[in-house]
């Protein structure tokens, strides 16, 4: 794809390794009648808008996965009453933690912001594409799309161009980070993890010892997105680990969620066969 503004070209050159392949091109295309109107429309309008969402797009979290941790950020954003759009891949890591709490294995079609205005927060599980560059090129499209969007970041494995990020934060004006995925040996063990524990103030000592883990790895996002220091961020976060305001959110979240299922919501279920593809 080849964009007659050039610097909407930086989006397409931003991993520097690959390029978005056709087939996801190609879709967008499909998706966005226009998609190079569609993004300079959002740009100009975004000065105009009001709402300010943060825009989370992360690459695929697999088993026993210490980036599980950033499962979390979108529902301590949102209880710091900003608005917020989580997105990954599917996977049964994410499935075992948000079943609990409603069918996320069952994709709805929602409006987005009926659920952002009701509840500061959106969590997108998607099953295509499953390529990493594929999936973070359509995550930040879509992001880009948005005229609310103030703030995107990239979580992943992939090297990102710095020069191509930097032409797109000046063009855009918004804010896009990227944190690189960890990669350090795991301290997670998902047939362990109990969010009875994790997200209550009464913890054994493997899930204080994730709750550490997990707070770490967020603190520099959230600190980029509340404008706090590391050190407010890093106990901030540990507060709501401990003092159930997580377990709360996301109880509200599955409760609307299961709602709007149980309503015949259109829905497509993924089955474990496709999950075990991934």
């Amino acid at each position: 794809m080849k964009f007659v503004t050039p610097e909407l070209n930086a989006i397409t050159r931003l991993f520097p390794e690959q390029h978005p392949s056709e087939w996801i091109q190609h879709k967008l295309c499909l998706e966005y009648v226009n998609l190079e109107a569609t993004l300079l429309r959002a740009k100009v309008l975004r000065n105009f808008s009001k709402a300010r969402v943060v825009y989370i797009a992360q690459a695929q979290i697999v088993k026993n996965d210490n980036n599980l941790a950033y499962l979390f950020a979108p529902l301590i954003i949102a209880n710091l009453n900003q608005s917020v759009i989580y997105t990954t891949s599917y996977s049964l890591s994410v499935f075992k933690i948000l079943n609990q709490y409603y069918q996320s294995d069952r994709s709805i079609h929602l409006k987005i912001e009926e659920v952002i205005q009701s509840l500061n927060l959106y969590i997108d599980l998607v099953d295509q594409p499953r390529n990493e560059e594929d999936f973070l090129y359509r995550s930040l499209i879509k992001a880009l799309c948005r005229t609310d969007v103030s703030e995107v970041f990239l979580i992943t494995y992939l090297r990102i161009d710095e020069v191509q990020l930097c032409i797109l934060q000046d063009y855009f004006e918004i804010k896009i980070h990227v944190i690189y995925a960890d990669k350090q040996r795991s301290v997670v063990n998902d047939d362990l993890i109990n969010t009875r524990k994790l997200l209550f103030k009464t913890k054994d000592e493997f899930h204080r010892n994730l709750c550490v883990l997990f707070s770490q790895l967020n603190t520099s996002l959230i600190a980029q997105t509340g404008q706090f220091n590391q050190q407010q961020a890093m106990h901030l976060i540990e507060d709501m680990f401990y003092s159930e305001h997580i377990f709360e959110k996301l109880s509200v979240y599955g409760e609307y969620m299961q709602t709007r299922i149980q309503n015949g919501a259109n829905f497509k279920v993924l089955s474990t066969n496709e999950l075990s593809h991934h």
